[in-house]
């Protein structure tokens, strides 16, 4: 059980942009039966506005207050696949949330994979969501960023290492986590 609010268990999945959190978070909600939530996608719907847009107007204090006000929200509902923003889990507050809430899954590739990824993405959309890091994702800030955040991301409670595999192994990956995390029993 949550041990705030006693509602089931949540999966949350941390790491970089561009480790797969969203894609295999969706087909991991799938095999699952659970619901999915993209944190990123509930700060732009609650906003109103584009992540880039939100920083630029209203800065990056604002987005990470959002985050953390959403991740609250989603704790205490409990039973869901939490894909967060690759920023969540530096704020101690939040590390805490998911910690007394659920099992955490960090997803990890190496800064060439997770540049190979990035661009690509990028490309298809035509923008990015990743206003810290800009479109073209430098091999160079990207290392910067994984190793500022290492501590953060070091909480976790599994790793699963995307860079060769598929959504759907990743996603299997993270079930099997699950089920052997001594969660899953709480949430019968």
């Amino acid at each position: 059980m949550n041990e705030t609010t006693g509602a089931k268990p949540n999966i949350y999945l941390i790491g970089l942009s561009g480790t797969g959190k969203t894609r295999s978070g969706r087909r991991v909600a799938e095999l699952l039966g659970w619901p999915f939530v993209e944190m990123d996608g509930v700060i732009e719907d609650r906003a109103g506005k584009t992540i880039p847009l939100i920083f630029k107007e209203n800065g990056e204090n604002y987005f990470r207050q959002l985050e953390s006000q959403i991740l609250e929200e989603v704790a205490g509902r409990g039973g869901r696949i939490v894909s967060t923003g690759g920023g969540v889990p530096v704020k101690e507050v939040n590390r805490e949330t998911m910690k007394s809430s659920g099992l955490i899954v960090r997803l990890s590739a190496s800064p060439e994979v997770i540049h190979q990824r990035l661009v690509s993405s990028a490309n298809q959309r035509g923008r990015t969501l990743r206003p810290l890091l800009g479109d073209d994702a430098p091999i160079e800030k990207l290392r910067k960023m994984l190793l500022e955040r290492e501590d953060a991301y070091s909480t976790a409670n599994v790793i699963v290492d995307t860079e060769s595999k598929s959504h759907n192994e990743v996603a299997e990956a993270i079930a099997e986590a699950w089920r052997n995390s001594g969660l899953a029993d709480s949430n019968d």
